[in-house]
């Protein structure tokens, strides 16, 4: 059995752009001075890491790594101090133009939505109040957990182990994915509700994390579970969806 034998989409699987604003948000970043080297340097980690987890890459996701390290060269270039060229181009104008439009298109699109639910609220429509879920908490639904949150969280727990044995060994996988969805429910059988820090504590062998961490993509992906945060960039909480 193999890893590649598992492909994980998610819905809230985005682009590289909201990538790139999730770090500049995370790290209070001002874009128009972005540290290229360094927002390069973890846009590829976590472009492994999804590799490594066999989430589909995007090709805008290859592309944008291609015009990270484009950028990055350019700006190793040394600068020659030419009286009659005093307007040159810094090499991240166009990437830092591209965010901000991007940001505008998003802010815009959350304006429109806010103005969507004031209209419903003006003209109501006869909801059928039967299948209205009571046990959900809407804050928790209001609270939006991206694919970007979720990797993050994994990246913490992944750190926190040691390295694996420099030469490469062929062993069979020890743990499937099935196996870590019934580790998971192991846990709902006393709470409704556990931290990922919490489940992840007690795997010492980061193949098992992995795997782990990949049944909770599946388990999101078939609704058997929900996750959200209580603060921004913070661990997240899994909670079992009572069928």
């Amino acid at each position: 059995m193999s890893l590649e034998n598992y492909n994980i989409e998610l819905d809230v699987f985005e682009g590289p752009m909201d990538l790139l604003l999730y770090f500049i948000k995370r790290d209070e970043i001002n874009i128009y001075d972005i540290p290229i080297a360094r927002i390069t340097r973890e846009y590829l980690e976590y472009l492994d890491l999804m590799q490594t987890l066999n989430l589909r890459v995007a090709g805008e996701f290859i592309a944008m790594a291609s015009t990270l390290m484009q950028i990055k060269a350019r700006m190793l270039l040394p600068r020659f101090s030419n009286p009659e060229d005093e307007n040159v181009e810094d090499p991240r104008s166009e990437l830092v133009r591209k965010l901000v439009e991007y940001q505008q298109f998003k802010e815009l699109g959350e304006e429109l939505r806010q103005l969507e639910g004031k209209s419903i609220g003006h003209f109501p429509r006869r909801p059928d109040l039967s299948q209205i879920d009571t046990s959900v908490d809407a804050e928790e639904v209001l609270q939006k957990v991206t694919l970007f949150d979720i990797l993050a969280a994994f990246k913490k727990v992944l750190d926190r182990l040691p390295e694996g044995p420099a030469e490469h060994q062929v062993n069979k996988l020890e743990v499937s994915i099935k196996e870590q969805t019934a580790y998971i429910y192991s846990h709902f059988i006393k709470k409704s509700k556990i931290r990922f820090s919490e489940l992840a504590g007690g795997i010492q062998k980061r193949i098992v994390l992995i795997v782990t961490f990949l049944a909770i993509l599946e388990m999101i992906r078939t609704q058997q579970i929900r996750v959200y945060q209580e603060g921004v960039f913070d661990d997240f909480t899994l909670e079992k969806v009572e069928s």
